[in-house]
Formats: C-alpha cells, structure tokens, sequence
C-alpha cells in the first residue's frame, strides 16, 4: 500500500476515535493483509496458468496422435485401392491378350 494510502487510512480511524497506536496498526494489518492476498493471486495465477499449459500439451500430443494414426489409416486404404486398380487392370490386360 502506498504512503500515501497508509497516511491517510491512519487519519480517518484517528478521525473516528481510534488512538495513533491502534490507528497504525490497523494500517500495518490491512497493508499486510493486502500484499498476502496479491502474493495468493500471484501463486494462484501461476498454478493455474501451469496447469492449463499441462493441458494443453496433453491435448497436442493426444491430437497429434490421432493425425497420426489417422494418415497411417488413409495410407493402408489408399495401398489397397491402388492394388485394387492394378489387380483389375492385370485381370482386364489377360482377358485381352
């Protein structure tokens, strides 16, 4: 919390009765109560951005597994079409000659 925040919270509880000690340190325990809820957010976000980085590798990788059996799948389909012409073409070349 900035000084000047701090000034000024101290004024308005000595303002509404609190003596200068208490004024202080109210001031201190909500300055600290700030910076362990922005140091809370901080490892949050981080643990969370981890995480979604961990999925989405895993996501990649899954995919990219599945491109891959996928083209071997079109690979052995179009071998056995192309046998398929060339077994019909050597049958036709027979009956022809």
């Amino acid at each position: 919390m900035p000084i000047t925040k701090e000034l000024n919270n101290i004024k308005k509880l000595e303002a509404a009765g609190f003596p200068h000690e208490q004024a202080e340190a109210l001031t201190d325990i909500i300055e600290q109560s700030h910076v362990d809820s922005q140091q809370s957010l901080k490892e949050f976000i981080h643990n969370e951005n981890t995480n979604l980085e961990i999925r989405l590798k895993s996501s990649q990788a899954e995919m990219e597994l599945r491109l891959k059996t996928s083209q071997t799948d079109l690979f052995i389909k179009f071998s056995a079409i192309v046998a398929g012409f060339i077994s019909a073409a050597l049958a036709i070349a027979k009956l022809l000659w």
